[in-house]
């Protein structure tokens, strides 16, 4: 690992490696992750196996997120206070301008890989930085959280009450020490009704979307909702992949889509 300092004084690790041929690398891969305290660490570099290209891959982990942390622990107090969509754009931002500043050739492609929940702030940072040429998501779509809860509800995947449950988060919004599904109730009153949808429609690059079709954390129809919006606007730069019994990790009983997710990405980025 090593250590990104931000301007404001705080600090994140990041992994760095090289796909392909490191004579000729002329694409940068920034991957953020989704909720809780994970490192990247323990997935990488085989996370991205499928890559087709000669790229630089940075995986950034959260403020707060130790190099070993496998996420299942209690994830502090600092991590809590800094765990919120501005604090992760405005550091993914700053992270991604300095490697593209500090790349010796001007990048063929820039491409944001949002998992999860990162796909908020993988699809913010795509809407305000032109350099960006590609965006992958995983397990994401066009639902907010309420809507992809109420959804998954409905079809009798999750038990959970998100209505009920947002009742209690309203009556103390900014609490860091209350807590519903191992998420504070600021973690939950920031992005249980944020709509991806406006600025994934002001995008003109390719966009590439995977979800599982058995995804417990967002269903499908989330994504297939976003193909239609894009079709409606009368875009075709969306692509998306529904992969047969998979789940939020785009893995079935018996194999991993990942790395045709990302050989799907691949394809993308040699044909523009």
């Amino acid at each position: 690992s090593q250590i990104f300092h931000y301007r404001d004084g705080g600090q994140g690790l990041y992994y760095h490696f090289v796909v392909g041929d490191s004579t000729k690398t002329d694409t940068l891969v920034f991957l953020y992750g989704g909720s809780g305290c994970q490192s990247w660490k323990s997935v990488m570099p085989h996370y991205v196996s499928g890559l087709v290209a000669n790229a630089h891959v940075y995986a950034l982990n959260k403020r707060f997120v130790a190099d070993r942390s496998l996420g299942s622990q209690d994830c502090g107090a600092d991590f809590k206070q800094a765990n919120n969509l501005q604090q992760w754009v405005q550091d993914w931002s700053e992270f991604v301008s300095a490697q593209i500043r500090n790349s010796p050739e001007k990048p063929k492609n820039i491409v944001l890989v949002g998992v999860s929940e990162g796909a908020l702030a993988a699809t913010k940072i795509a809407s305000l930085e032109p350099r960006i040429t590609h965006l992958a998501i995983i397990g994401s779509g066009a639902y907010s959280m309420r809507q992809s809860l109420r959804t998954l509800k409905h079809q009798g995947v999750i038990a959970w009450d998100v209505d009920a449950e947002s009742k209690q988060i309203t009556k103390d919004p900014q609490s860091l020490t209350k807590s519903w599904y191992g998420h504070p109730y600021r973690w939950w009153s920031e992005v249980l009704d944020m709509d991806p949808l406006p600025d994934l429609l002001k995008l003109d690059i390719p966009v590439l979307v995977g979800i599982g079709e058995k995804d417990a954390s967002v269903p499908q129809e989330s994504a297939q909702l976003l193909q239609r919006q894009f079709k409606e606007a009368g875009k075709t730069n969306l692509k998306l992949e529904i992969y047969p019994g998979a789940n939020h990790r785009l893995q079935s009983a018996d194999k991993s889509y990942r790395s045709e997710y990302f050989a799907r990405l691949s394809e993308l980025l040699h044909s523009k």
